[in-house]
């Protein structure tokens, strides 16, 4: 029996359109009616991911933030708070000069960029959903430590040069994660989508046999390992599909909606 169900965002809940189905939430609707808690593990922040449960009518916590913000949206409480240490941030924007990466700052609500940057226009449309601002001082100006940084790269194949520059200057500090063809992220050290969702099935007190995992990047490996069963949609990576006990549709078919009727609802 699948007692939590986490699901991924972009690219498994959604497509590029960020639209919900009605198949999915009609799905989502019968699961939590069977005593199903379904929630969203993204790296995304608590506020647009707030705007997405609430249209699926969740009512659990949602994971943010690559597992580093757990946000109850139903009590306006947060759960879990892990932010990057204060040295990785000049660390990070000094690498960012040296290296040319097109550098940002993220946080529960807000995503901040330098005041003059290069950043491609994959960025903004991703983020057109999302508030965000330009700061003069990128370090400085910073209202508050991230959750984490993001370097937007002008080709999904630089995304292997990009990663090893970024281990090479961070030396296992932080958590490096791919999370979209043209975005990696650094994160707190020992943060991931699998150690935010094993925090949450702890707060509910559910073992890990009775978790459902399902996503389509390689940031969602870990969670999709951790959980007793893991799922990758049809548009996942080699890498996702390699690790699932199963593998959906893709998005463009519904394989979160397929998901939730063949594997809660039995259907």
């Amino acid at each position: 029996m699948i007692r939590l169900a986490a699901f991924d965002l972009d690219g498994t809940l959604v497509d590029t359109d960020l639209i919900l189905t009605p198949r999915l939430k009609k799905a989502v609707a019968l699961a939590q009616q069977g005593g199903t808690i379904i929630t969203i593990a993204t790296g995304r922040d608590s506020k647009l991911t707030t705007r997405f449960a609430r249209e699926l009518v969740l009512t659990a916590p949602v994971i943010c933030a690559q597992g580093g913000l757990i946000y109850d949206f139903m009590k306006d409480l947060v759960l879990l708070d892990v932010r990057l240490p204060p040295d990785i941030l000049p660390k990070a924007i000094e690498a960012a000069a040296h290296y040319g990466w097109n550098l940002h700052f993220e946080m529960a609500a807000h995503s901040y960029l330098p005041a003059v940057a290069n950043h491609p226009p994959i960025l903004f449309e991703l983020l057109r959903y999302s508030q965000w601002s330009r700061l003069g001082d990128l370090l400085n100006d910073l209202p508050e430590l991230p959750h984490k940084f993001l370097v937007t790269l002008n080709h999904p194949e630089d995304r292997q040069q990009v990663m090893l520059e970024l281990r090479e200057v961070f030396n296992g500090k932080i958590g490096i994660v791919p999370s979209h063809p043209y975005l990696i992220e650094g994160v707190p050290q020992g943060i991931t989508k699998g150690s935010g969702l094993s925090w949450l099935a702890e707060y509910y007190h559910i073992p890990q046999s009775e978790v459902l995992a399902v996503g389509d990047n390689d940031n969602d490996i870990p969670m999709i390992e951790w959980a007793g069963l893991g799922v990758a949609v049809g548009n996942a990576s080699p890498a996702v599909k390699a690790i699932a006990n199963w593998i959906a549709p893709s998005v463009k078919e519904d394989g979160a909606a397929v998901t939730i009727e063949r594997l809660i609802l039995g259907l």
